[in-house]
């Protein structure tokens, strides 16, 4: 998965607005554990608030751009998780990279910044974080966005066969697969006055490659990838849940994505007929190459469901 993302990301960063209000956003460290969580947020705390979760290789950086343009009216906060962005990598002997661990960081995150009740904007790595977060915890939840990111095998091309590189390392795992990554992440380059284009968000893609650079990082991100296949196991689990919840779901998908696959998002009204499914003319990471189509759609979603300090749209809603 590292290198078809990690080429998407590049793309679509290129794409970034230029415009973006980032410096409405606030930005700290969390202790978790002896981890530093860092984040972004914005708006007051007193209003609803959303919680974003982020995908690979990326961080809270992919949002900034759409978090600022709902702050005015929300409660918007996005931690990276341990090993991305700009949160502190532990060694894997004293941190256990699995989506389990990663799940209690953000919910103890959360548990720290007294976030008891709240939406889910969800991504990539975000969707299993977060439907782990509703399963221990549904009350929580006041409404839920996905944007390319999978609990149906429909929209997961590379690991519908059972007998695939994919599904066997995730019974076994594969060295070769595990080299695979290592040579692209540390085959990344700093970026130069050589083959420099102003387009794309450099600052993003510095901060992607250094973060994944940092002693231990790749290895650790390997066993995340690894313990994927725990996912899989669980979206029955999770596909029944949302059954059960009925609660409000939009959908926003990159139409673009050749990894999460457009059938993924169709597959969602499957488990929740009422949800509001949009695919946008985007690709894997579409909060950093559309973002004002994201808040177009996600703004009047959220006004609807949670009403509360939401009777004026974020102006870059407005029609």
């Amino acid at each position: 998965m590292l290198v078809p993302c990690a080429l998407a990301l590049a793309s679509t960063l290129a794409l970034s607005s230029a415009g973006a209000r980032a410096e409405s956003l606030r930005v700290g460290w969390q202790d978790v554990d002896g981890v530093q969580i860092f984040y972004r947020e914005g708006g007051r705390t007193e209003d609803p608030t959303v919680v974003f979760l982020h995908g690979n290789p990326a961080s809270s950086f992919q949002y900034r751009d759409v978090m600022t343009r709902l702050a005015d009216s929300y409660h918007v906060i996005a931690p990276d998780y341990p090993s991305f962005g700009f949160s502190s990598a532990p060694e894997r002997s004293a941190y256990r990279y699995t989506f389990d661990s990663v799940t209690d960081s953000v919910r103890r995150f959360l548990a720290a910044r007294n976030i008891t009740r709240y939406s889910l904007f969800m991504q990539d790595y975000g969707v299993p974080i977060g439907f782990r977060l509703i399963s221990s915890s549904p009350e929580a939840v006041q409404t839920l966005i996905v944007q390319n990111g999978v609990i149906h095998l429909d929209g997961f091309p590379a690991a519908q066969d059972p007998n695939g590189e994919l599904r066997q390392h995730w019974r076994k795992r594969n060295a070769d697969l595990d080299r695979r990554r290592r040579e692209f992440t540390l085959g990344m380059r700093f970026p130069a006055a050589a083959g420099w284009d102003s387009a794309w968000n450099q600052d993003l893609i510095l901060l992607n490659m250094t973060s994944a650079q940092r002693p231990g990082v790749i290895d650790a991100r390997s066993d995340l990838w690894f313990d994927y296949g725990s996912n899989i196991a669980r979206y029955p689990e999770w596909q029944a849940l949302l059954k059960r919840l009925n609660v409000p779901l939009l959908v926003m998908w990159g139409g673009r994505d050749d990894f999460f696959t457009i059938p993924g998002a169709l597959a969602f009204r499957r488990d929740a007929p009422h949800a509001e499914v949009h695919i946008l003319d985007a690709d894997h990471f579409a909060t950093v190459e559309v973002p004002d189509e994201i808040v177009r759609l996600a703004a009047p979603f959220l006004a609807r469901h949670l009403r509360a300090h939401a009777t004026t749209l974020p102006s870059s809603a407005r029609p």
